[in-house]
């Protein structure tokens, strides 16, 4: 059995800008849950500082050596693998480390660990955009990354730098999550909106990135996990209510993105080394040395967007001509490893440019083989 992420199939970041939202608790949840679909399942516990993914599980015995020398085997329970700092250390042990031993630790979770085949391996972030989550996106073959945020708009906000972050380095952003959406009295069936609600819908379509559901605020939820016995388990007492069947919905969700992603990232043929607008034109430089020049009211016509062409007859929506000569982008986004998005001086910003698509804009581009094949 090989070593380290060679096996892996999909690994996905699970990330937080903030603190508080209960980002462990969705991973070890989303876990459990892809879990319940048959797929081969790995977590790793990468919040060096503060592990709680044990607590959640009930914990465990330490991970034991493989035959190979440095190398050792995850935990395996309730039908996952997992590691995490709080299997090495006790439960009230800090780890008063500087930060280049625990990226030290994490570049070891990755590489020194014999994770074996998986469908999947979810990765939970400490918070923030240090060096810990720079060396997971520099160092795992990320499909992608998911944000975890609570409702309230001053969550909101700090949770967004670290979708920015990954947004940066090129990681694809599979999607939002809210949790501690709202509290529905066990006895009345009122929801009462304790941190507000629909702060993470309304980021997701802001930002033009997919929402994958709510959590809501469970005390039976935080208690389980305090007790080892997550609502997810499919031992559990809890299995089947709300709050799991929030995780395995959410899940679902999580899956059609992924393939989704893959499907993307496999259908492209070149991608750009650097992008820049100047006089009047985004100059891409593509990884097979050809240079694009693409004049900015040319591509703003072009926009790609449902409310720019009717999705079922491919016919435009809007006119041309109406698009002003002064246009300009004022943000270039790269959306994960297929595409770029403008935000225009016109306010328009929902539209997603895939490589190809920019590709088969400039007339100059060098055709691959294969198309040349075809025409």
């Amino acid at each position: 059995m090989e070593a380290g992420m060679k096996q892996v199939r999909n690994a996905l970041a699970v990330a937080s800008g903030k603190g508080g939202v209960g980002k462990s608790t969705v991973a070890t949840h989303l876990a459990l849950a892809l879990a319940r679909t048959g797929a081969k399942v790995g977590l790793m516990d990468s919040d060096i500082y503060g592990p709680s993914v044990p607590t959640m599980l009930g914990g465990g015995p330490p991970p034991q050596p493989s035959a190979q020398p440095g190398l050792i085997h995850p935990v395996e329970t309730r039908g996952i693998r997992y590691i995490s700092m709080g299997l090495f250390a006790g439960r009230d042990t800090p780890v008063i480390w500087r930060g280049p031993m625990a990226t030290k630790m994490v570049q070891q979770f990755l590489s020194q660990v014999v994770w074996g085949e998986l469908d999947y391996l979810l990765i939970d972030l400490p918070p923030g955009t240090g060096d810990v989550q720079l060396t997971l996106t520099q160092s795992a073959p990320l499909v992608g990354a998911v944000i975890v945020t609570t409702p309230q708009d001053v969550a909101v906000g700090v949770t967004l730098r670290g979708l920015r972050m990954f947004e940066q380095v090129q990681v694809p952003i599979l999607g939002i999550i809210e949790n501690m959406s709202s509290f529905v009295c066990p006895h009345c069936g009122k929801a009462t909106e304790i941190f507000r609600h629909g702060g993470g819908r309304k980021a997701a379509e802001e930002l033009g990135v997919p929402f994958l559901g709510e959590v809501p605020l469970d005390p039976a939820l935080a208690a389980a996990g305090d007790a080892g016995e997550p609502v997810v388990s499919a031992e559990g007492a809890m299995k089947d209510s709300p709050t799991a069947r929030a995780f395995v919905e959410i899940a679902e969700r999580l899956l059609q993105q992924v393939k989704s992603v893959n499907s993307l990232t496999a259908s492209v043929r070149h991608h750009p080394t650097e992008v820049k607008s100047a006089d009047g034109v985004v100059e891409i430089t593509w990884n097979d040395g050809h240079v694009s020049r693409l004049p900015f009211r040319a591509l703003r016509q072009a926009c790609p967007c449902a409310l720019c062409v009717d999705e079922w007859s491919g016919e435009r929506r809007t006119d041309p001509n109406r698009i002003l000569m002064s246009v300009r982008p004022l943000d270039i986004r790269r959306v994960g490893r297929y595409g770029l998005q403008f935000n225009w001086s016109d306010l328009h910003g929902s539209g997603i440019y895939t490589y190809d698509y920019l590709r088969s804009l400039d007339p100059t581009a060098p055709k691959d083989s294969a198309t040349q094949a075809k025409t």
